[in-house]
């Protein structure tokens, strides 16, 4: 059986089944195996034991001839069978050099940020919402069931400073093999971009943090700082976030607000409607289905014929309101308060401490990560996203897929999961960054190291 992290807590559920059959030799991952995932886990392996075998840049989730000769030195190294093919001993002797003591245990790091009010001074509000401080804590109670050390910013302390700060930290930190989970809730919004990177949509995203908006420039310049090999994963609860910390297209948006109102008005009219035929049995007579008038309780219950009540079916008026009346309740539930601020207002207002800003980061945003980023977010760059009670919509849907950690599948299966759970007007998006072997990260649990 094996036990190292790479082959147990990284791997999906069907992943870690392909890995114990190849370990029996049943039969051996190869050139053109199908479960790109177990090619992952044994690149990704080679790769962290010597850059002579693979480099992190290699990592693709194929076995073709470039993993075969990498697997072939590596079995030469260590005195086995040079066949280029991952049975039973290659992954014994994997297993046992990251398993071992000689071998760094992965180290994992978390920071979960939750802002529910904002400095008014730099903003002109407080810009209160109600759920981002809940939805930083489910998200750590996440981290915490996969073994991270986790950080939790709140309010007044989620300063643009601090984050920037436990960023440049973890950078300094972390090494091949290491993971940092980022997870963020409270407002988003966008600014115009003036600084050297290509945005299509002439605008950059931001983090609404107490004291300022944070860039997306910023972030990811910060990301460049993190070594090959270390897993980023981010998860972004609010709006305009598919890009919180880099540009890509986006399709334009639905705005879904009639269509639940529609929805629920005629499902309550139909159920208003419907009422005095509802019965919890089916068996009885059509008569014993009527509600019986309480001036006759007693002598029904003693036996005799009982008087039934004449409830009036609801006219249409009263069926139209009482069906406006839960379409209201729907929309208010369903979409909450929008997690959006004017970002170019307050840009204007504090254009010195953004023209700042973006003279700092300088050309490091240009920078593409070494580092593979997986990102999480909540809607696409021109989709807003609601907040909720207790917890926003997006980091609800995560958590009910995330299933206290029994989902079982990869990444893409993941945003899947939540895609289908989510509203169509507030889009999930998954997105790949960083090294080339980014892309295969979405073969990988979520969140995992």
């Amino acid at each position: 059986m094996l036990t190292s992290n790479r082959f147990t807590t990284v791997v999906t559920r069907a992943t870690a089944d392909r890995l114990a059959k190849a370990q029996a030799n049943n039969p051996p991952i190869a050139k053109r195996e199908r479960d790109r995932g177990a090619v992952v886990a044994v690149q990704t392996a080679l790769a962290s034991l010597n850059n002579g075998y693979m480099a992190g840049s290699e990592i693709d989730g194929y076995f073709g001839s470039r993993t075969a000769a990498a697997v072939e030195a590596f079995q030469r190294d260590y005195g086995l069978v040079a066949d280029g093919t991952v049975g039973g001993q290659v992954l014994g002797q994997l297993d046992q050099i990251f398993a071992g003591e000689a071998a760094r245990p992965p180290h994992g790091v978390s920071l979960h940020i939750g802002v529910d009010r904002v400095d008014p001074g730099h903003y002109g509000s407080d810009l209160a919402l109600p759920s981002c401080v809940n939805d930083a804590r489910e998200m750590e109670g996440i981290a915490e069931q996969l073994g991270y050390d986790t950080a939790r910013l709140e309010n007044d302390d989620a300063t643009c400073a601090n984050v920037i700060g436990f960023l440049r930290n973890a950078a300094v930190n972390l090494f091949a093999g290491d993971a940092l989970f980022f997870t963020y809730s409270g407002h988003g919004s966008q600014v115009p971009n003036d600084s050297a990177d290509d945005e299509p949509d002439l605008q950059d995203e931001t983090l609404v943090l107490y004291d300022r908006m944070l860039i997306d420039d910023e972030i990811y310049a910060a990301l460049g700082e993190f070594r090959e090999g270390v897993r980023v994963h981010m998860v972004f609860d609010s709006c305009h976030s598919a890009t919180a910390f880099k540009q890509i297209a986006a399709p334009d948006a639905m705005d879904m607000t009639d269509v639940i109102r529609t929805e629920f008005k005629k499902d309550a009219i139909a159920t208003v409607k419907g009422l005095p035929t509802l019965t919890l049995r089916n068996d009885l007579d059509p008569e014993m289905k009527k509600p019986i008038a309480a001036k006759s309780l007693v002598k029904a219950l003693d036996g005799d014929a009982p008087e039934f009540d004449k409830t009036a079916e609801p006219s249409d008026d009263e069926a139209d309101g009482i069906g406006e009346l839960f379409a209201d309740l729907a929309v208010k539930t369903l979409t909450g308060a929008p997690k959006f601020v004017t970002g170019a207002q307050i840009y204007d207002n504090k254009k010195e401490v953004y023209n700042a800003v973006r003279t700092a980061v300088g050309s490091k945003e240009l920078i593409r990560p070494a580092c593979t980023v997986t990102a999480l977010s909540a809607a696409m760059d021109n989709q807003t996203t609601p907040a909720g009670n207790p917890l926003s919509l997006f980091t609800f849907n995560i958590s009910r897929s995330w299933d206290s950690g029994a989902f079982p599948g990869s990444y893409t299966e993941f945003h899947r999961s939540v895609v289908g759970r989510s509203r169509a007007d507030a889009t999930p998006q998954l997105t790949p960054d960083g090294s080339m072997g980014s892309q295969a990260r979405l073969h990988e649990r979520p969140f995992a190291f």
